[in-house]
């Protein structure tokens, strides 16, 4: 693989990684406040 494949490659992932994490926690702070 190229060095810019793998750094897209990277860079992907830690997006995904950070937009899962973020919709979780948006999803954990609504449940937490309906209580």
């Amino acid at each position: 693989m190229l060095a810019v494949e793998i750094l897209f490659t990277t860079l992907l992932l830690l997006a995904i990684l950070g937009v899962t994490w973020f919709g979780g926690y948006v999803v954990y702070r609504l449940y937490s406040d309906q209580r």
